[in-house]
């Protein structure tokens, strides 16, 4: 074979085996991204600017690289029935139903027990005597419950049937990083005020999440969007354990105003139509607040995951247990919320005491990380000293961390060697 058909042949099988190799490696999966509204569909095409724009607002998920779409209630006005569905609902936002998770609102119970959601969603929507269900993205938990408390015996309240499995769920889910929704918000500025003007009360819905850690509320109902900030079933702020609450009635029904604005609530729009977009980071979310054509606002941001007020604050753990030749000494740090961390190692040699350096660390929630505290040169030649008399020397570990006021410490005694 002559040297160039040997090199063109030789280029071939590299150009094929790079080919074939780009083909076989395994693309790097991004976080989950969902898609979030409710009071969407109209029972008419628009008439006018300020209602029916459930094309518009579908429009908006085109093309994006969805995980899933969370329908938050009220899908097809003015009744919820099955043709309603399917002549409105269905050309625009059932596009995605493939991928939509859906909770049920009171306009789909204006048809009896729902009859219409159920029959068009199908399995997705959960069991049609309940309304209520979860499942996972990711490495989040995902939960949607049912508010229309006056379909059910009791209520919504703490020792009902959907509380119950609450509770169970969320026992049996401990993932780092949990979202709920359903239709009626707890909270709201908005033209039904907190808990649907007192009908419609998920205080206990709350009361469960929060005490289990969990990090976002998504809700409908109000024809509006209002982000709130982090705070306890009571509205009180809690920065280091808080739910963080978006209200998303804008998929196109209507338009509706605040007329008095609620404890923390941060930001309120009442004259958009548009969607929330959620990046679901494994213990983290982005959000983002994308509205139809021709309209101007937007909010965005980020939040970190968070464990429960109950669970301890701060896990202190050493590994190795080998104080290094240049006098380091590895100690690994885990928070439940977002910290603020100091840690310090103390050796005793006989009476004396010698101290490391503090080390000061931003920790993730529920994410473990490693910090190195370290000897003076002065200090580290009298631990040495003292090993020339004892293979092991006894050392306590302390770290303290702080988070929403709160200060938690936490110490470890152990014996540590010198690494050789």
């Amino acid at each position: 074979m002559r040297a160039s058909a040997k090199k063109a042949l030789l280029f071939a099988l590299l150009s094929a085996a790079t080919a074939l190799a780009a083909v076989a490696a395994p693309a790097h999966a991004a976080d989950p991204l969902v898609a979030a509204a409710g009071d969407i569909a109209c029972s008419s095409l628009p008439t006018n600017a300020s209602s029916c724009q459930q094309q518009a607002t579908s429009d908006l998920l085109v093309g994006q690289p969805l995980s899933a779409v969370l329908m938050l209630g009220d899908g097809a006005y003015e009744d919820g029935t099955l043709g309603q569905f399917q002549t409105f609902y269905d050309p625009t936002w059932g596009r995605f139903k493939s991928i939509t998770h859906p909770a049920t609102g009171n306009h789909e119970y204006q048809t009896p027990d729902a009859q219409g959601y159920f029959q068009y969603f199908g399995a997705a929507a959960g069991d049609p005597r309940l309304g209520y269900y979860s499942y996972d993205i990711g490495t989040w938990h995902m939960i949607v419950l049912n508010s229309n408390c006056y379909k059910f015996a009791g209520g919504c309240g703490a020792n009902t049937a959907q509380v119950k499995w609450l509770h169970a769920d969320l026992a049996a889910h401990p993932n780092s990083c949990t979202l709920a929704y359903w239709h009626h918000p707890h909270f709201s500025s908005g033209f039904s005020y907190d808990d649907n003007g007192g009908r419609n009360v998920t205080t206990a819905f709350w009361r469960e999440l929060y005490t289990a850690g969990a990090d976002v509320v998504l809700n409908g109902h109000d024809h509006d969007y209002e982000r709130f900030g982090l705070q306890d079933p009571e509205g009180e702020p809690d920065p280091g354990y808080g739910i963080r609450e978006f209200v998303v009635g804008t998929g196109g029904r209507s338009h509706s105003s605040f007329p008095t604005p609620s404890l923390n609530s941060e930001v309120r729009e009442g004259g958009t139509f548009g969607v929330l977009l959620l990046t679901l980071h494994r213990a983290s979310y982005d959000w983002r607040f994308v509205p139809i054509p021709g309209s101007t606002f937007t909010d965005s941001g980020s939040g970190l995951c968070h464990g429960a007020p109950n669970a301890p604050l701060l896990q202190t753990s050493a590994s190795g247990r080998r104080l290094s030749r240049t006098g380091s000494y590895k100690v690994s740090l885990s928070c439940s919320a977002a910290c603020k961390s100091s840690t310090q190692v103390t050796v005793t040699i006989g009476r004396r005491k010698v101290h490391s350096g503090i080390v000061k660390r931003t920790l993730l929630p529920e994410t473990p990380s490693t910090v190195r505290v370290k000897f003076a040169k002065s200090s580290l030649r009298q631990i040495r000293r003292a090993f020339r008399r004892h293979t092991r020397l006894r050392a306590e570990v302390k770290t303290r961390a702080s988070v929403s006021g709160v200060d938690k410490s936490g110490s470890k005694s152990l014996l540590i060697r010198l690494q050789r």
